[in-house]
């Protein structure tokens, strides 16, 4: 599956949805990409229930996004995450690094914790 993602803002957050595979073949693709979401003054917010395969490349992309934004004093919320996603933060050991993983439902976002 290949890969896609959007982005629409409301209000005081960037929302993110991210699809298909993550993988080296995309990396620099979404390494752009993400500093460009990085690079706002809000909050972001990355929808992973549509990813289908991560590798390590992808884990670096969301380890260094998460890490910008929240140096920047916003907060970053790993919504959703796929199994796939799920499985290499567990694997790599990171799943703290993104705590405030959340459920989304219809228009907004509610806690899963």
């Amino acid at each position: 599956m290949g890969y896609t993602s959007t982005t629409q803002q409301s209000g005081q957050h960037l929302d993110v949805t991210i699809a298909g595979d993550i993988d080296l073949a995309i990396h620099a693709q979404l390494q752009t990409e993400a500093d460009t979401w990085a690079a706002g003054d809000t909050d972001v917010i990355l929808d992973c229930s549509q990813v289908t395969f991560m590798d390590s490349m992808g884990l670096r992309v969301l380890v260094q996004l998460s890490r910008t934004v929240t140096d920047g004093g916003r907060s970053f919320t790993l919504a959703d995450p796929s199994q796939p996603v799920s499985r290499v933060l567990e694997l790599a050991g990171v799943q703290s690094m993104f705590e405030h993983t959340v459920a989304r439902t219809g228009s907004g976002v509610e806690d899963s914790a």
